[in-house]
């Protein structure tokens, strides 16, 4: 728990690094229109951005020098000093974890492995070329079964009943983001993975966590939920909580956070002065993740863009299929974006009813 609001501090404390980034993607965004998401998602723009927080992180920290030099008031030289320490510390955990990430990601695991496999006399080794000679949809198969064969040695009740949810990975091509919108199939319980992500299982032991679909179950979360302000809070809490599973998505995960948790507090301001501008989850599993950028856009190109609806209730469901037969629960799961476990559990009941 602490973690999260050290977290959270930390993303307000860095505030004055936000604004110029946030105003290239702002010009971006409003020129590209609706081709902006292929063009955001392309990785040689991703790692561009990687680059330009560093470039950012050192024109800022230059800006803030020379104002450091010229004010007098100490406070406003500490919130300078603060700022500058939460940037240095979400670039060292987000931007760190991924850049090594990245490059355990291109060492070539299975050739190594291959050439260690007969010399292996370690146990470290044994593991290690156990895993890395299988194959990528294999590597997958293994990765969740030791993650839930750990969580059950562990007795870790409580992870073990959100992991429920999640019954496999599926590896999807490289051309989707899966930084954001479909990262995963609610009924069925599949994570999409890249397949690079197999050389880290430390990556998918912190996806499975982060993207179970149990915040679809409506026993966790009240249906329907914003994205900013409620899901994500509770699956960043529940990675912190599970740190040791995967240490190093863990940190990544507290780096990020400083970075998104700003987003929090400004729909929960916003929400308070009475304007509700969050969005919630669609029944596609996707969210809205810059309303505002969306809304300037809409100004002044007179744009509509067709969105799903949000996320179906339980009631809604009940009036929807009423005087019809009773589908599967699968179908049921599907149609209506919820995980199969709540289906077979909770609403089937209802239905009958």
């Amino acid at each position: 728990m602490w973690a999260y609001y050290f977290a959270y501090f930390l993303s307000l404390l860095r505030l004055p690094f936000t604004l110029v980034p946030y105003l290239m993607k702002l010009a971006i965004y409003c020129y590209l229109g609706g081709s902006f998401s292929g063009f955001w998602s392309k990785r040689s723009v991703q790692l561009f951005r990687m680059f330009g927080d560093f470039i950012n992180f050192l024109i800022t920290v230059l800006l803030f020098y020379n104002i450091y030099e010229l004010v007098r008031f100490s406070i406003i030289k500490n919130l300078l000093l603060l700022s500058v320490m939460a940037e240095a510390i979400r670039l060292s955990t987000e931007k760190g974890v991924m850049i090594f990430s990245a490059v355990w990601q291109i060492i070539p695991h299975r050739s190594i492995a291959r050439r260690l496999h007969a010399n292996r006399r370690s146990n470290v080794l044994k593991a290690y070329c156990k895993y890395y000679l299988l194959s990528d949809e294999e590597r997958l198969v293994e990765a969740m079964r030791k993650l839930k064969a750990l969580v059950r040695l562990l007795k870790m009740s409580k992870t073990n009943s959100k992991l429920r949810y999640v019954s496999s990975f599926q590896i999807a091509p490289d051309s989707i983001d899966l930084r954001a919108g479909t990262v995963r199939n609610v009924a069925r319980g599949i994570v999409y993975v890249h397949a690079s992500w197999t050389n880290n299982p430390d990556i998918l032991w912190g996806q499975a966590l982060r993207r179970s679909p149990w915040i679809f179950d409506p026993r966790y979360l009240k249906r329907p939920f914003y994205y900013r302000t409620e899901a994500n809070r509770l699956m960043t809490l529940f990675v912190f909580e599970n740190a040791r599973l995967c240490p190093l998505f863990a940190i990544y995960q507290f780096g990020h956070e400083i970075k998104s948790a700003r987003f929090d507090a400004f729909f929960r301001i916003a929400r308070w002065f009475g304007y509700e501008l969050e969005e919630t989850i669609r029944v596609d599993g996707t969210y809205n993740f810059d309303p505002f950028a969306k809304a300037i856009l809409s100004f002044y190109s007179n744009l509509t863009t067709k969105t799903s609806r949000p996320l179906w209730t339980d009631d809604e469901v009940i009036a929807d299929l009423a005087g019809r037969s009773i589908c599967s629960a699968l179908e049921i799961a599907e149609k209506y974006t919820y995980p199969l476990i709540y289906v077979q559990e909770v609403l089937l009941s209802k239905l009958s009813n």
